[in-house]
């Protein structure tokens, strides 16, 4: 685990919050357990690194709040980038782990393979018949200003 952008106490703060908003069950594990604060969270930020910042700040402001779930209902109305990067953080960081994906019977993103002189389902199915009897509909774009 590196500390990155976010040090130790605010990556611990993000365990307990993480565990007040998905608290473990018996069938599925609690987010500290899966080391949402460390490795999890370097995943997240990995991909989704504009987060840092507003989820830096949603973690300064919760301090050491005894109630995790009203702290996140009120930093929706009062700064609502940080709540969106700290449920993100949550909620990306403990469905990215394995152990919740093979509980949950998600094998990951899959490829599949596309062969050239396939055709989608929907051509088969029908789905597009009523789109081509209608025929072909449009707005004309209206001449742009900065010419």
């Amino acid at each position: 685990m590196t500390a990155g952008p976010l040090g130790l106490h605010l990556r611990a703060r993000l365990a307990r919050v993480a565990d007040d908003l998905i608290p473990g069950t018996e069938e599925m594990p609690a987010p500290s357990s899966l080391d949402i604060g460390g490795l999890q969270l370097d995943r997240v930020l990995e991909s989704r690194p504009d987060l840092a910042g507003s989820l830096c700040r949603a973690l300064e402001t919760a301090g050491d709040a005894g109630d995790s779930i009203a702290f996140v209902e009120g930093l929706a109305a009062s700064d609502p980038p940080a709540h969106g990067a700290l449920v993100t953080a949550v909620v990306a960081g403990y469905y990215m782990h394995p152990d919740v994906q093979q509980r949950l019977g998600y094998p990951g993103q899959v490829g599949e393979i596309v062969r050239v002189d396939g055709y989608p389902d929907f051509i088969d199915e029908g789905q597009l018949e009523r789109v081509l009897e209608r025929g072909p509909i449009y707005r004309p774009t209206p001449p742009s200003s900065r010419s």
